[in-house]
């Protein structure tokens, strides 16, 4: 059974921490951390373009409606005029169908 330490790539990786000394080490890490941070960036940079994407989708698509909801409103005023008019005339019509009974009478 073998340690991890005796593994081939950790005795090379140990090496190189022993030959760079304090300032390689430093200068590893900080190297291995920025790389973690463009990384996260990207990340989000990504996720915020895709919300930005849908929230545009979802904008237009609420334009629409209230573009179709005002087409909806004219058309039922269009309509209420016209049941209006449908309803006098036919006021009007019982009104004499009732005076010439009356005068019959």
């Amino acid at each position: 059974m073998t340690s991890a330490v005796a593994e081939p790539h950790y005795i090379e990786i140990i090496k190189l921490f022993l030959d760079l000394g304090p300032i390689g080490l430093v200068m590893i890490l900080w190297w291995s951390g920025r790389q973690q941070t463009e990384q996260s960036l990207k990340q989000y940079k990504d996720d915020t373009n895709e919300l930005l994407r849908q929230y545009r989708e979802d904008m237009l698509e609420q334009r629409k409606m209230y573009e179709n909801n005002v087409e909806l409103v004219k058309r039922y005023a269009e309509l209420a005029g016209d049941l209006k008019e449908v309803i006098t005339l036919n006021t009007q019509t019982m009104t004499q169908l009732v005076d010439n009974v009356c005068r019959r009478d």
